[in-house]
């Protein structure tokens, strides 16, 4: 593990607060978990096994998404909303995220 849980969600917190704006709060984050070789199922990374943070994040009508974060970069690999969509989360020149689909 090359980042520890507050490292990660520390940028869970920032994430979600880019991704979900004036709808963030802290308790959006409820879990969080490591695996050494997550399957990546979306993104440049996709196929690939990598150590990965899973943050799994409240959403509406008590669902949850979650927030795949690499081990490596402690960067997003993609969100996973409740709906099963997946979407690539981006970092723009300014160091905010963002979703693309």
């Amino acid at each position: 593990m090359k980042y520890n849980e507050e490292q990660v969600v520390d940028k869970a917190k920032k994430i979600m607060s880019d991704l979900l704006g004036k709808y963030y709060s802290d308790q959006c984050i409820s879990t969080l978990f490591f695996n050494e070789n997550e399957l990546i199922q979306h993104g440049q990374f996709s196929g690939q096994e990598l150590p990965c943070w899973t943050v799994s994040i409240n959403s509406l009508f008590d669902n949850l998404d979650f927030l795949f974060i690499s081990d490596k970069t402690n960067e997003p690999l993609y969100y996973h909303n409740f709906n099963m969509n997946l979407y690539e989360v981006l970092k723009d020149s300014k160091g905010g995220y963002y979703k693309s689909e």
